[in-house]
């Protein structure tokens, strides 16, 4: 019988930290820092949920925009800046796919 190296925290709030340190390794792993790296612009969170929300073509889709940017900048602080933008992207993504929250009526 294999015993689990580390024991799970019974707090919650210290699971999702440890779960949050574990998913900032691996995108630092896979995507190290660029030692020479350009700067991009500058915006607001504001910003890139007013234009997230222009881009959703349903009140559904500006809906999800909301309650995803929204825990995006809860935990943005603790992870890098790449990695943050990488979730942005994604939630553009998924807001842009075609039938992604509701399908395209066939009538």
């Amino acid at each position: 019988m294999t015993q689990d190296p580390q024991p799970q925290p019974q707090n919650p709030l210290v699971a999702r930290a440890l779960e949050l340190r574990a998913d900032v390794a691996r995108f630092e792993g896979r995507w190290r820092p660029l030692a020479e790296a350009e700067r991009c612009l500058a915006f607001s969170w504001e910003e890139v949920e007013r234009q997230l929300v222009e881009l959703a073509p349903s009140d559904l889709q500006a809906e999800l925009v909301h309650r995803l940017l929204a825990r995006t900048k809860v935990y943005a602080q603790l992870k890098p800046p790449e990695m943050v933008l990488r979730e942005i992207l994604c939630i553009a993504a998924l807001v842009l796919e075609d039938g992604g929250v509701e399908a395209a009526d066939p009538s």
